[in-house]
Order: structure tokens, then C-alpha cells, then sequence
């Protein structure tokens, strides 16, 4: 044969076996390298698909030139560089456009067209390394010869990657070699055909000799044993990596077994309803409390079934008419179907015992899983909590927040209707009475009770809330002033009815203020400030129960804040200041003693009465701080006094409600050096009611420090004989309205002589206020009075130390 016998006459044997080994280590990296860039993803795979075509480029340019050096033509052969250079370009660019086409591939067939285009690109390398020979003469072809080796190196070229491309390492050694047989036979097919009998050596500028195409060569050689041994490694490494992740499958395997066993047991045992759906809407599992919940009969086969469909066996199981229960169908669909491609969860309150939750949990690929939730429990508690967010706990009235938004949409009802709101503020009358002497029980039976006729009375437009302890706030929209007082009446009415708590019939009542839209406010804050200032004013008279609120309600609330304001500031700055009214011996007198009494001098005001600042002081808080300072000052003083009269000192009821007063008192006492029996404590009996157990117990400690109790105003206020029974106090006060009339009315001198009788009857002596003509004493002087104070007997004010007993008044 003519390419036989061409190989052996025409070459060098040993630089042809170089060739080959060339060749086949080439190959080799190619096909290693290839099938690594076939397993890579991304961008690696472009790394891999570039480093085949190198490796198979190079070896196909390699292999080429050996061979050519390996050739004896008679003469000794020149490259152009240029043309040899190119040569290489081409076979690693049309190498790595066929190598691409194999690793993206899909089909075997694509991985055959990919062989294909590499046998192109030896073809193509060959003839352009041809072109490189530098010589004289013609170069005749064999045509056939030429079709013969580009047809081979395709042939091969495509049938090598297609076996190569396996996962096994038989695939590998055979694709090496088949792709070397095609690089092998295209070359020296096409050399066979080529006839140098027409061509002479040539020289020529920018040749390039033999020696350099050898360096070249070595190098080429060296980079492919490095790409042939890499794609050894690689190829171990995937080799071991597939056995890592067979065994790793093989491990999932066996856990998604153990995972299913109890995925089974879970869902059988589990509260919830789950079903999964596949991609194409069909239930593919579901566990016995799906249907279960959904009230669908467990003989029903869903199994397959669509949601649509399911969804109409529940809604059936409610034995709905047809019509019916084709449109709640259609509203369940509607609010489920967008669902299930973006997820979300629907609640379904089917009665006041049933409440479902259904979520959607799309997966991805168009199937999804859905769970029913049971939440009757916690939609009761969810309503309940709602419910006392903006009710009172107690009585189940609307609280202030719900008041707040009711006053809204009253205010937007008004405005729109253009009509009327009115704000009114209800408080109850001496409710913290019925709570001290009947007990909190019975407060709270009374004000349940209030709530229910409230809640009977109410009608369109109206509203009623409970704000805190005995204070309420109503709503009230109306066009004419007829419909506010029958409301008002109405309201009145529910609060002034007897109660029946324990036994108990309690008359309640309440005062009640009114402030309205928009004359008296534009806004809640202001509107029900004003109600409560018409409230308090109502509270204050004795002889109308509604008030309605009026502007120059507004100049006496910011009289007394300015009021309080100034006390602190006083308090501040020391600017109090003591009087002292001498209290004497009615049958002697001599003197006993004095009262302490306190005096201000107001900035820009001049003096203010006591009775005038006290109850502001009481309102803000400052009466405790002012009532230690009193306490405190008049200690002091009295201690500096030439001789040792006593000093009655009146204590608050909000001091007296707190414990703290007894290690005042004590403390005073030790810090001025004041002997325990010159201080005499002046307390109400209204100060003692209102908490009576905790006010004798101090009492009681501060008595047993050696400091007398008086009882002051006695006869105004309770005047009970159970007060006088429950604690030993060492004096009575007579209160000064008594006085007044003793002269000429028979009737208040008989209660002078009573509360005589009763002083006289426990061994407490009586001091009578308010004195302030000579018959008046003489009244006290016959009817056995011990001490007296007033006018008469000395004005309030610095004392006297020259002139300590009236001369009229001496026995």
C-alpha cells in the first residue's frame, strides 16, 4: 500500500515513535480533560473546555511537526514562522469550537459532531503546517489520498468522543486511542499524498530551522505529559468523588427510609390536616385529619382529587341547597386559588365551635402543600383578649381606648348629619364610702349594676364608657336640646336607683357634667376636660345633680393650677409663715395652749385663706409636704418659748393615711428636742372614716409616744359614738358653728350642752371654737365647758408673752 510503504521508506523510526507518544499522550489529556468539562457547571466549564483544546491543539501541532521533522524529502526542509504559528492557532481554536460542542451537548449525537469538528480541526492544522514548509519547486497532491485523510480524522475524531465521554476508565483508554489513530491517520495519509519529487531547498528571510522547532517541540511535549498526568489526578479525583457520593446516596438513601417511617408516623399522629399536591393539582397525599377537619366522611376517596374538588366535598358535607353551594364554592375558590401559587393562609370561622385555618406553602414546581389548623381555642382567646383591650374587665363597658374611638365616629356622625355632640362626664357620689363601710364587693355588685341599666338605657347615637373607679363618659349626638335632656334624664334615672348587693339596699347617685361639639370644644381632650370641670362644680352643689359646662369654669381650673403651682414654689422657697391662737381655760383663764395655723402670703395676691388654698393643696399632693413642714416648724419654735404651753397641731386626712406619719412625728420630736406631752395632734373625723382601721393604728402609735389626739370639729361631720368608743382621744373640739347661734337658739345650745354632757360622760375635755362675745363664754362658763378659743379671747398671730391671761377672764 502507498501509505505503508511510505512510512517505513520515508521517516525516521525513532522520531515517529516520539510522534505517536505524542500523539497518544495528547489524546489522552484531551479525552480527561473533556469529560472533566462535561461533569463542571458554570464557569468552570468554560475553564475545562478551554484547557481540552489546548491540551488536543497542541498535541495535534505537535504531533505534526514531529512527523515532518521525522520526514526525509532529500533535502532539509525550513518552517515559516508565521504560518507555523498559525498552524497552532488554528488547531486549538477549531479544537476547542468542537470540544465546546461535545460538553454542551445533550444527545450523543452532539457529542459526535463535536469529535467531528476537532477531526476538522486536524485537517485544517496539517494543511496550514504544509503551507509552513519553506522549498522550491511544486508540491504535487494525491486527491484521493488528501479526501482519504480529512475523512479519517473526521471519522475518528467523532467516534472517539462518543466513546470517551463514558464514566468508564475502558471509555477513556479507547477514546486516547481513537483520537490518536485520527490524528496518526489524517497525517501521514495526507503525507502520502503530497509528491516532493518537484521541490529544492530555499532560502528565505524569517525561517525557522529545525533546532528551534525541536525547543518548541520539547516544550509542547512537557506541557502535554503535564495535562495528561492533571487529567490522570482529575479524573482519579471524580472517580472517587462519584464513589463518595454513592456511598453518601446510598447513606440518604437509608435515612430517607428511617425519615419516612417516622414522616408516616408523624402525620398520623399529628393535629394538623396535610395534603400535598402534585404539579398537576392533584392530592398525592394527605393524612386521616385532613379530610377529617374538613368534615369530608373518611370512606371518601380523595386520593387524585383536584382542590376545587375537595373544597366542594366539604362545602356538600354542610348539606347546603345546590345553588347555594355552587357560590360559597365559588367565594372559597377565589380567595384560595391565589394562594396556592404565592402562598398564604385563609381563616374560616364555619361556626362559634369551629374555626379553620388553611395555609398554602407552594414548593416551587408548581405542587404545593396544604395544612389545616384547628384554632377554635385560640380565635376564643384572640377574641377575648380583643375584647378586654377596649372593655373594662369588670362591668364590660366600653374603656377609655374604645371611648376614644367611639367619640370618632360619633364626631364624623355629627359632622355629617350636621348635628350635635355632647361629652358628658358621670362621677358617682360618695362611692368610696360604700367601698369603706360595705366593702369592695359590694362597690363592684353596685357598679355592675350601673352598667347594665346603662347598657338598657342606651339608644342610637349614644354611648357610654367606663374611664377608671367610679367615672364614667358618655356620648350623646343629637339635633336639638329636647334629645340631650331626655338623654340626661335617662341617665340620671340609671344612676339614682336603689341596688340590692348582700342584703344591702344602696341608694346611689352621681354628678354629671356636660361640655358640646364644637361650642365647648373642637377636639375629645378638651371637650371631656370641660365635662369634668362641669362635673366637679355639679359634685359641689347640693341642689342640681347635671351641670353644663360654662367658660368661667375654664378661669377657675387655671386658677387653682396657678394656685398650685405657687404652693410648690412656697414650699421651695420656705415662704410659709405660723400664727398661733391662744386656747384658755374657760373657768381660769389661763392659758392651756395654742393652736398652730398656718399662713401665706401669696406673691401678687397678698394673704390667701385657708380655706382657700388647703383644698388646692389636698388636689395636687403638696398637702402632706406642707403638713410635715407645719408639723416641723412649730415643734421648733415651741421649743424656744420661755414657758411650756402646748401646741395643737392639725394633721390632714392624707396625712393620716399614711404610715410614714408616725416616724415623722418621731422624728420631729427628737430633732427639736419638744417634750411629747406639749404636742397635740388635731384630726377630723372625716379623716378617720376614710380609713379607719389604718387611722387608729396610727393614732395609736403616735398617742403612745406621749403626744396627745384631739377630735376637731365635732359635730359637723359624723359624729359618731363608735369613733369616740373605738379610740381614747384626750380632747373634743366643739366646732365654731355651734357658737354662732348658742346666744339666742335654744336648739344649737342644746348640742353644745349634749356634746358637753358626752365629754363629761368619758372624762375628755371639751374646747369650744369660735368664741368670740363675752355671753357666748358665759353660755360655755354655766354648761361646764373646759377650754374655749376665738376673737374673744385672743386673734391668731405672734404670741403675746407680756400678756398671757385676759384680766375679764381671770377667776
Amino acid at each position: 500500500m502507498p501509505v505503508v510503504d511510505f512510512f517505513f521508506r520515508a521517516h525516521h523510526p525513532g522520531l515517529i515513535l516520539l510522534a505517536a507518544a505524542i500523539c497518544l499522550i495528547s489524546s489522552y489529556a484531551c479525552i480527561g480533560l473533556l469529560r472533566h468539562g462535561w461533569r463542571a457547571a458554570g464557569h468552570m466549564r468554560n475553564v475545562w473546555t478551554g484547557v481540552a483544546a489546548l491540551a488536543v491543539g497542541f498535541g495535534i501541532w505537535a504531533t505534526h511537526f514531529v512527523a515532518v521533522l521525522a520526514f526525509r524529502p532529500g533535502f532539509q526542509l525550513d518552517f515559516d514562522i508565521g504560518l507555523t504559528a498559525l498552524s497552532m492557532l488554528i488547531a486549538i481554536l477549531v479544537c476547542g469550537l468542537g470540544i465546546a460542542v461535545a460538553v454542551r451537548g445533550t444527545s450523543p449525537w452532539d457529542r459526535v459532531l463535536g469529535g467531528c469538528v476537532v477531526g476538522v480541526a486536524i485537517s485544517s492544522m496539517h494543511y496550514a503546517g504544509m503551507a509552513a514548509l519553506i522549498m522550491g519547486g511544486t508540491l504535487q497532491w494525491n486527491p484521493a489520498l488528501v479526501a482519504i485523510s480529512i475523512l479519517a480524522g473526521i471519522a475518528l475524531g467523532g467516534f472517539a468522543f462518543r466513546v470517551g465521554m463514558g464514566n468508564s476508565l475502558r471509555g477513556l483508554f479507547a477514546g486516547a486511542l481513537l483520537l490518536t489513530g485520527a490524528i496518526c491517520a489524517m497525517h501521514f495519509t495526507a503525507m502520502a499524498a503530497a509528491d516532493f519529487s518537484l521541490c529544492f531547498p530555499l532560502a528565505s528571510e524569517g525561517r525557522l530551522d529545525g533546532f528551534w522547532l525541536s525547543i518548541a517541540l520539547a516544550f509542547v511535549s512537557v506541557l502535554l505529559l503535564a495535562l495528561a498526568l492533571g487529567s490522570t489526578m482529575l479524573d482519579e479525583a471524580d472517580r472517587r468523588r462519584t464513589e463518595r457520593e454513592r456511598e453518601r446516596q446510598l447513606r440518604d438513601a437509608e435515612r430517607l427510609n428511617e425519615i419516612s417511617g417516622r414522616l408516616e408516623l408523624a402525620m398520623t399522629h399529628m393535629a394538623q390536616g396535610l395534603g400535598l399536591f402534585g404539579t398537576d393539582g392533584t392530592l398525592q397525599l394527605h393524612n386521616h385529619r385532613f379530610p377529617s377537619l374538613l368534615g369530608i366522611s373518611p370512606d371518601a376517596e380523595i386520593d387524585g382529587a383536584t382542590f376545587p374538588e375537595i373544597c366542594g366535598l366539604a362545602i356538600a358535607a354542610k348539606s347546603m341547597p345546590g345553588a347555594e353551594l355552587d357560590r360559597e364554592l365559588e367565594g372559597v375558590l377565589s380567595s384560595h386559588l391565589p394562594l396556592i401559587r404565592s402562598g398564604g393562609e385563609v381563616v374560616h370561622k364555619l361556626s362559634e365551635d369551629l374555626v379553620l385555618q388553611i395555609s398554602h406553602s407552594p414548593i416551587g414546581d408548581g405542587s404545593w402543600v396544604t395544612t389545616i389548623d384547628d384554632i377554635t381555642e385560640r380565635d376564643r382567646s384572640e377574641r377575648a383578649i380583643a375584647h378586654l383591650a377596649r372593655h373594662d374587665g369588670l362591668t364590660g363597658l366600653p374603656n377609655r381606648a374604645r371611648f376614644n374611638e367611639a367619640f370618632e365616629g360619633a364626631l364624623a356622625t355629627a359632622i355629617e348629619a350636621r348635628r350635635q355632640l355632647a361629652v358628658v362626664a358621670v362621677d358617682l357620689d360618695h362611692f368610696k364610702d360604700i367601698n369603706d363601710n360595705h366593702g369592695h364587693a359590694v362597690g363592684d355588685k353596685v357598679l355592675m349594676t350601673l352598667a347594665t341599666r346603662f347598657n338598657a338605657m342606651m339608644r342610637e347615637g349614644e354611648a357610654i364608657a367606663r374611664l377608671g373607679g367610679d367615672e364614667f363618659a358618655a356620648l350623646k349626638v343629637f339635633g336639638g336640646m329636647d334629645e340631650l335632656r331626655d338623654f340626661l334624664t335617662r341617665l340620671e334615672a340609671a344612676l339614682t336607683g336603689r341596688i340590692e348587693a348582700d342584703g344591702l339596699a344602696i341608694t346611689s347617685g352621681g354628678s354629671i357634667g356636660v361640655a358640646v361639639y364644637p361650642e365647648d370644644g373642637d377636639n375629645l381632650s378638651k371637650l371631656l376636660s370641660n365635662a369634668d370641670l362641669a362635673m366637679y362644680r355639679a359634685k359641689a352643689e347640693f341642689d342640681r345633680h347635671i351641670c353644663y359646662y360654662e367658660p368661667g369654669m375654664d378661669e377657675l381650673a387655671r386658677h387653682r393650677r396657678e394656685m398650685a403651682r405657687d404652693l410648690w414654689t412656697a414650699l421651695e422657697q420656705n415662704a410659709f409663715y405660723l400664727a398661733y391662737q391662744v386656747q384658755k381655760s374657760v373657768s381660769t383663764g389661763v392659758v392651756t395652749g395654742y393652736e398652730v395655723l398656718l399662713r401665706w402670703n401669696r406673691p401678687g395676691h397678698g394673704d390667701v385663706s385657708p380655706a382657700e388654698f388647703i383644698p388646692v393643696a389636698e388636689e395636687c399632693g403638696a398637702i402632706t409636704a406642707i403638713g410635715n413642714w407645719v408639723l416641723r416648724m412649730a415643734c421648733l419654735e415651741a421649743s424656744t418659748w420661755p414657758e411650756p404651753h402646748k401646741i395643737a397641731v392639725n394633721v390632714s386626712g392624707l396625712q393620716l393615711a399614711q404610715v410614714e406619719l408616725i416616724d415623722t412625728v418621731r422624728n420631729t420630736l427628737f430633732m427639736s428636742g419638744l417634750a411629747p406631752e406639749r404636742l397635740e395632734l388635731e384630726v377630723t373625723e372625716t379623716s378617720i372614716i376614710a380609713d379607719k382601721q389604718r387611722a387608729l393604728h396610727v393614732l395609736r402609735q403616735i398617742r403612745a409616744m406621749g403626744v396627745s389626739i384631739a377630735i376637731d370639729d365635732f359635730g359637723t361631720g359624723y359624729s359618731s359614738l363608735d369613733t369616740l368608743r373605738s379610740f381614747p382621744f384626750d380632747k373634743i373640739k366643739l366646732d365654731r358653728s355651734f357658737m354662732a347661734e348658742v346666744e339666742h337658739n335654744e336648739q344649737s345650745k342644746a348640742i353644745v350642752r349634749a356634746i358637753l354632757a358626752l365629754g363629761r360622760s368619758l372624762s375628755v375635755p371639751v374646747l369650744a371654737e369660735g368664741v368670740e362675745t363675752h355671753a357666748q363664754l358665759d353660755v360655755l362658763r354655766v354648761e361646764g365647758c373646759t377650754e374655749a378659743q376665738g376673737f374673744l379671747l385672743g386673734r391668731p398671730g405672734a404670741i403675746d408673752w407680756d400678756d398671757l391671761i385676759e384680766p375679764g377672764l381671770r377667776a
